[in-house]
């Protein structure tokens, strides 16, 4: 039977407190040439207490083919995303998020690559920022990286097996519950279209972070003290190919910076030992080049020293060239040194710097002769 997209294609869309970002999004899904505006369209709303509960029950009232389903509870944006894998029904899936939004000038080449019914993965969206190679597994490990994002990829609804289900479910704490379904994809072997990166279909805007958004307190440890780069080194576990692994490392380290101090010298070992969560320790330290190791288990062991003597304690570093990417700040100093404070229930980090910069999305700041600071706001 031939791909009718109206038939075959689910739409679900993950929304919680966005309502004038998910108004954009809705606009483009329904707009007059979206090829998409007559699918099966659902709606999982978050509990949402921004009035997008209400614009989202006026739109299914005027949509035949729009359907609102409003959890009694936050269960959190990972969740979410676990939550509409059980909603699939069609034959290939795609997972939409609220605050982004979609240009289908190339469409053309998606459609060809659903109508031909030979993808299990079809990649809509490529970052020009990430280049690794033109060899399959280069490209493979490039593209993982790139589908973290989730938009970013139209599935094959068969993928959806129960040991896939149940990895997710597991994996919502390192912030990719998809890549379960990545994994198995990859591992299986199955065929993939690569998405060009002048031909995105999705357009990744930046928003206030965290999926865990709507939770206020009482959060595990596990999510609590998680970064997204983190989760994706520990959700590389999934993947049977070592090599792969190893390059999916290589180009996280290089899109995360070029020291990788960061994640060497942040906070998350010190709370990782405290709740006994060892297991996470040893994905930070294979990604480690020689030297970066030695530091990390010198910090290993102060950390460990300290919960057992409830002491205190700093460690001094000075630099000439420090340079690093952690979560949204990419900071680079010039001449200095960094303090870190190590107490019985917290972890404390200072970097003085004879020249600093420090970019985020919401300002730069500059450093100057150690205690000089002039802040610029981007938005």
């Amino acid at each position: 039977m031939s791909f009718d997209i109206n038939r075959d294609l689910d739409i679900i869309l993950i929304t919680y407190n966005r309502i004038n970002k998910l108004k954009e999004i809705v606009s483009d899904m329904l707009n007059y040439n979206s090829p998409i505006k007559n699918c099966c369209i659902k709606f999982l709303d978050n509990c949402s207490t921004d009035g997008t509960s209400k614009f989202l029950e006026e739109l299914e009232k005027k949509y035949k083919n729009i359907t609102h389903i409003r959890h009694k509870m936050n269960i959190g944006g990972n969740a979410n995303i676990v939550r509409a894998f059980e909603y699939v029904s069609k034959k290939y899936f795609w997972i939409l998020c609220d605050d982004d939004r979609l240009d289908f000038t190339y469409w053309e080449h998606i459609r060809e690559a659903l109508e031909s019914n030979k993808y299990d993965l079809i990649q809509v969206y490529s970052d020009a920022k990430v280049t690794y190679g033109e060899t399959q597994k280069n490209k493979l490990a490039k593209l993982i990286l790139e589908i973290v994002f989730l938009p970013g990829a139209i599935y094959k609804s068969r993928n959806i097996i129960n040991d896939v289900l149940y990895n997710s479910y597991i994996n919502i704490y390192a912030y990719i519950p998809h890549m379960s379904l990545i994994s198995k994809i990859v591992n299986d072997k199955k065929d993939i279209y690569f998405c060009p990166y002048d031909k995105n279909i999705v357009i990744q805007n930046s928003s206030e972070k965290g999926y865990s958004r709507g939770i206020k307190k009482y959060i595990h440890p596990f999510v609590k003290y998680m970064d997204l780069s983190i989760g994706f080194i520990l959700s590389l576990q999934l993947f049977d190919d070592k090599k792969l692994r190893s390059k999916c490392l290589d180009i996280i380290r290089g899109y995360n910076g070029v020291s990788f101090q960061g994640y060497i010298l942040n906070d998350l070992p010190y709370y990782w030992i405290r709740a006994g969560m060892y297991d996470n320790i040893l994905p930070i330290y294979n990604i480690c080049n020689d030297s970066q190791r030695k530091s990390f288990i010198e910090l290993l062991f102060y950390i460990r020293n300290l919960i057992k003597t409830r002491e205190s304690f700093k460690i001094n570093n000075f630099h000439i060239l420090y340079i690093y990417k952690i979560n949204e700040e990419s900071i680079f100093s010039f001449i200095g040194f960094s303090k870190t404070y190590y107490y019985e229930t917290f972890l404390k980090n200072e970097v003085k710097s004879l020249f600093r910069v420090i970019k985020c999305n919401r300002y730069i700041r500059f450093t100057f002769l150690f205690f000089i600071n002039l802040t610029i706001k981007i938005n």
